[in-house]
């Protein structure tokens, strides 16, 4: 079973990726945008079940285990920060200098312990 998927952002980007995960078999649970107008708008056009502007509210959802940011450099290292620590895998087109990023694949701070990444699907050893 793919994981649950939390999608940060609410530009053209996520209007294109949000479709492209579904086609892919990924369940999207949960969206953020800036402005909670913002993000109840695109989540009733692409048939996202949950939203918020609150950033701890799509990393606490209970199914989402996959988080796809498309934000700017600046939220995109506070967000990428706060889903390592929450123990969530991230999904990014461009992580913040000092992350290790691998498509789709868990992603892990390079001085954490273990080998930087793990394959979707793989359990920590």
């Amino acid at each position: 079973m793919l994981p649950g998927v939390g999608v940060f952002g609410t530009s053209l980007t996520a209007r294109v990726i949000i479709p492209l995960l579904k086609d892919e078999g990924f369940a999207v649970k949960a969206l953020w945008g800036r402005t909670q107008e913002e993000a109840e708008e695109l989540a009733k056009e692409m048939s996202v079940p949950f939203y918020t502007s609150r950033i701890d509210e799509v990393l606490l959802h209970q199914d989402v285990d996959l988080v796809c940011i498309n934000l700017p450099p600046p939220l995109t290292r506070q967000i990428a920060v706060k889903t390592l620590a929450a123990g969530r895998k991230i999904l990014g087109k461009k992580m913040p200098r000092g992350f290790v990023q691998l498509s789709f694949c868990s992603l892990q701070h390079p001085h954490s312990r273990g080998t930087g990444f793990k394959p979707l699907g793989m359990q920590p050893v």
